[in-house]
């Protein structure tokens, strides 16, 4: 009978040979899907793409050779935005155009897609759905409007935009083509401070996920980005309502720049990821929280995970022990 030591070992280096093969099968799957993420001479449509991190997104496709539209509501802001992202072309033949829409509007959003395919004479290929918007605040503090606001913009505006894109696509036969959300590092767990946000990404990571699925049958690729924290005057604003125990739980949270984010999104965008991150939290979040997603390295996901095994309990537990210590300044409702 084989000694209790070696059947052991035998086990180990089985699941260790187990998990190595299957790291292999998934980087070798991402390197051949990578290969079909190029925005060279393609229509890139971009909604949120007058400031922050649409506006980045439209500047780097600018300097990849794409014909750009940048869709959001105000139309002089649009206007300047464009003019600064035709100076990264890299051809004279690049089209710039902008559309005035407000995603949050079904109609207007049927409208600005269809006016942007009028507008560069070309169907939309690549689709990057980043209009969003925050309204930190204590949940029964907050009115139902605002918390209605922020579902419509960050998730129907999403919706709304993926739906309109992927039915031309499919029509146009548009095979190959990508649908690029962004959720948000709070789009994979709770934070005392963001329930309507929260809510509004988590949706959105539900709908890319289903999507991601679905619309293979047509060739679409859907692809889900998780920012963490974004230096943009939208995150100046939102620090303005932001209660001081969430920015006590957040800490020093570096941060990145719109151009930074931008860049790992491309990065990630290339690598044929399904779910990207540009951060260690955010990386640590989707490895722990990734559910049916396909994994972006077996190995390196795997590991991560077992980390977040280690970290998250003491972590959610001392958020707990603040947030009931601050019941003695707990929010009234009037």
């Amino acid at each position: 009978m084989m000694d209790d030591w070696k059947v052991a070992l035998i086990t180990i280096g089985s699941i260790l040979g187990g998990v190595l093969v299957s790291g292999i099968i998934s980087e070798l799957y991402l390197r051949v899907n990578a290969a079909k993420f190029n925005v060279k001479g393609k229509h890139c449509y971009v909604t949120g793409g007058s400031q922050g991190l649409g506006k980045s997104i439209a500047e780097d496709l600018a300097r990849q050779g794409a014909h750009v539209t940048i869709v959001a509501r105000r139309e002089a802001v649009l206007k300047e935005a464009l003019e600064e992202i035709k100076k990264h072309a890299g051809d004279k033949d690049q089209k710039f155009a902008y559309v005035c829409a407000d995603v949050a509007s079904k109609d207007d959003v049927e409208r600005a897609v269809g006016e942007a395919v009028k507008k560069q004479g070309k169907e939309i290929e690549y689709a990057f759905l980043s209009a969003g918007v925050s309204n930190p605040g204590f949940f029964v503090e907050q009115s139902a409007d605002v918390l209605e606001q922020t579902m419509k913009v960050n998730y129907f505006g999403t919706l709304f935009s993926a739906h309109a894109i992927a039915r031309r696509m499919v029509k146009e036969k548009i095979a190959g083509g990508h649908i690029v959300m962004v959720s948000s590092t709070l789009g994979m767990f709770g934070l005392i401070g963001y329930a309507g946000y929260c809510g509004s990404k988590f949706a959105v990571r539900g709908l890319a996920e289903a999507l991601r699925v679905e619309l293979q049958m047509h060739k679409i690729n859907v692809h889900c980005y998780f920012p963490g924290t974004i230096f943009t005057p939208g995150y100046e604003t939102e620090n303005l309502t932001k209660p001081k125990i969430t920015k006590d739980i957040e800490g020093a949270d570096d941060g990145l720049t719109p151009e930074q984010c931008a860049r790992g999104m491309f990065k990630g965008l290339r690598r044929g990821e399904c779910a990207i991150t540009t951060d260690p939290i955010s990386l640590l979040f989707r490895c722990n929280t990734r559910g049916a997603m396909p994994t972006n390295n077996y190995v390196i996901d795997t590991v991560v995970a077992a980390i977040g095994w280690v970290a998250f309990p003491p972590w959610r537990w001392y958020v707990d022990y603040m947030v009931k210590s601050f019941r003695h300044e707990k929010p009234k409702v009037e």
